[in-house]
């Protein structure tokens, strides 16, 4: 993968994305395994920072200098406050305020191999309101990212409704995440019928799919869907299967120090490729490079 992909700067041509989703702050702490039940255990604490798969998604399409505005709720807080802090440190504008309630965090718990487990204590992001969309014309985007964790619950509808006003030839970019087989059937359903490009990691793909290789999942997905499926593969590279035809973009081996982030930094990636006019191989191998620096790295934050 030439590096020259990475270091290219935005222009005007590039297409524009939207980022819908969450911004919350992430409490990281390191152990050696996940306790059992009733087991009591000694953690470090690595750092406490703003993350969220909209706001990962978000820094990474800002490091690669392509157009994007960020779509998250930023409420009224402890937590609201360090979200804020942190868009403004950032210069990302804040596209939407809300003071009903405060952000939402999460601990995040990283294993010795770089494995990580989440526990997520939701907050405004989870609550997603009609009368945000008022204000923000949705028919200017030509990509629209989206996660499964914003579809759940009564948001689901809400967002999808107001999907309805993106442009004919917008393409929406759904990353299913691990909650993505849990979805209501008719949510789950209409996100797959809206012109979506699936970007999941393989243990979410056959979940999503309920079959036990990924190639099969990906083929059954993209019968559904029409468009491409992008499933990452981890040291394995990432699956591409699209309607005219399928691949493996390998990746390159690195030491890996903690993964959190990394799905989140592909798809970035990936999205910011495709506004870029990359072919689906080449923003599949630019997802694989930034991932592959995220990796090695503790935490989820990238700096190009």
């Amino acid at each position: 993968m030439n590096n020259n992909l990475v270091q290219r700067s935005g222009s005007d041509e590039d297409q524009k994305i939207l980022v819908i989703g969450a911004a919350v702050v992430d409490v990281i702490i390191q152990l050696d395994k996940l306790p059992k039940t009733a087991e009591d255990v000694i953690a470090e604490h690595k750092e406490t920072v703003v993350g969220g798969c909209a706001y990962n998604v978000s820094n990474i399409l800002k490091q690669l200098h392509v157009r994007y505005g960020l779509f998250a709720p930023v409420g009224k807080g402890t937590y609201a406050d360090v979200v804020k802090g942190q868009l403004l440190h950032d210069g990302v504008p804040i596209m939407l305020e809300d003071g009903a309630a405060d952000n939402g965090w999460n601990l995040s718990i990283v294993e010795q191999d770089g494995e990580r487990t989440f526990i997520t204590i939701p907050g405004i992001e989870s609550r997603w309101e009609r009368r945000w969309f008022e204000h923000i014309d949705l028919g200017a985007y030509d990509y629209i990212y989206l996660s499964g964790y914003e579809l759940e619950g009564p948001s689901g509808p809400v967002i999808l409704d107001a999907l309805d006003q993106r442009k004919d030839t917008a393409k929406l970019v759904f990353d299913p995440g691990p909650r993505g087989e849990f979805l209501d059937t008719e949510v789950l359903e209409k996100i797959l019928g809206m012109r979506t490009i699936v970007h999941a990691n393989k243990s979410e793909i056959l979940a999503l799919m309920k079959e036990k290789d990924p190639q099969a999942a990906a083929d059954k997905l993209m019968r559904l869907t029409h468009e491409p499926v992008i499933v990452t593969l981890g040291g394995e590279g990432t699956l591409y299967c699209a309607p005219d035809g399928n691949g493996l973009v390998e990746t390159e081996p690195v030491k890996v120090v903690d993964t959190i982030g990394a799905g989140d930094a592909h798809t970035g990636a990936f999205i910011g490729g495709l506004a870029r006019g990359y072919t689906l191989k080449q923003a599949c191998a630019l997802g694989n490079v930034i991932a592959g620096k995220v990796v090695q790295q503790q935490g989820g934050r990238l700096q190009l």
